[in-house]
């Protein structure tokens, strides 16, 4: 069920921000609408004072970082396969579907991880359907997970973040393919996260039925469009039987930048001839997919690296896109294509007030 939230709250919570955004600039001012408010106070049942405090936190973070002209400096100028991470598809709600591959990321460090983890999600933030289905699924594919990625201050950060200035946002996150390795560093992190966020993790067996958990397809069949799924699943399979060749070929930034995902070398694999690793059709011909190419070419023109390798082809002009004061609203659109289910609390971590 939807939580109601009283409309005395939320004008008491713009009241207590007035003096905050009286002098902030035109985009944290124009991201603190009223639709935002609801959503943190949402997040702490209520809780005026602390609702307040994370968002006059979130609101100047904002201001200074100006997260939504963020783009990952690693994989624009230091190596295009330096993070696999980004939206793919749907859910079978309509929900943004996030995929990120940690073998096939080359940089494991938590304050570039965090960076990219920021662009993905303000690349998210203005397509997200109205609540009670603004949210999105993760899906982590530990395939090839080597200790240079467990360095729990990138996962922490990144749950800080999520906590601090996107809650309400996680739907779910499902794990494929954990190894026993990644056991130590989820005990870790489940001391620190709120109980009910732990209940929004389930952990299923990979492709091939390694790993520990559910079943893969059972689980994606329940969760996610039938689109996304099949998508989710070649791409996994792909991941693991070509390995020798994604792993220093594939790259979603480079895949957009020049507008195909299909690789050649996958020509002499009938499953995965004409795959495209940027994500479903659904995707990449909605607003959202869109937008994000229309980020990643705009940030490529200033890319040394992008230049380098010769991947501005014509058609990688200045482009214009939609004004940052504009709300997409794909609520009416999605309910004509998706059912919707109910939806959990959010993710929390120490260093921020937990949710009674």
């Amino acid at each position: 069920m939807a939580r109601a939230i009283a409309s005395t709250d939320v004008d008491a919570v713009f009241d207590a921000l007035a003096g905050d955004l009286a002098t902030c600039g035109d985009g944290a001012r124009r991201w603190c609408d009223r639709r935002t408010v609801e959503r943190f106070v949402r997040a702490d049942k209520g809780d005026v004072v602390k609702a307040t405090k994370r968002l006059r936190r979130t609101v100047r973070w904002r201001d200074g970082a100006k997260p939504e002209e963020t783009r990952c400096e690693r994989c624009f100028e230091g190596d295009f396969g330096s993070h696999y991470m980004q939206q793919i598809g749907f859910d079978a709600c309509g929900r943004a579907v996030v995929y990120s591959d940690i073998g096939l990321a080359l940089d494991g460090k938590p304050a570039s991880n965090v960076e990219h983890c920021v662009q993905v999600l303000e690349l998210l933030e203005r397509f997200l359907p109205e609540y009670p289905y603004d949210q999105y699924v993760w899906v982590c594919d530990f395939h090839k997970l080597g200790a240079g990625s467990m360095n729990p201050n990138t996962a922490m950060k990144c749950l800080s973040l999520f906590a601090r200035s996107y809650p309400e946002r996680l739907e779910m996150m499902i794990f494929v393919e954990a190894p026993k390795l990644f056991n130590g560093l989820y005990k870790m992190l489940t001391a620190f996260v709120d109980p009910v966020t732990v209940q929004k993790l389930r952990f299923v067996k990979g492709p091939s039925g390694k790993g520990g958990g559910g079943s893969l397809a059972e689980t994606f069949d329940e969760l996610l469009s039938e689109e996304t799924s099949k998508w989710l699943t070649t791409e996994m399979r792909m991941n693991r039987e070509m390995w020798s060749v994604v792993k220093t070929k594939k790259s979603w930034i480079k895949s957009m930048i020049i507008e195909n995902g299909v690789m050649e070398e996958a020509a002499a694999f009938p499953d995965f001839a004409s795959h495209d690793c940027r994500g479903t059709d659904e995707f990449l011909n909605s607003p959202a997919g869109a937008h994000a190419a229309a980020f990643v070419k705009r940030h490529a023109l200033g890319s040394k690296l992008a230049a380098k390798e010769r991947l501005l082809p014509e058609f990688c002009a200045p482009i214009e896109d939609e004004a940052e004061d504009a709300r997409i609203d794909q609520t009416e659109a999605l309910t004509k294509t998706f059912s919707f289910v109910k939806l959990d609390e959010v993710v929390d971590a120490r260093q921020f007030d937990r949710f009674e």
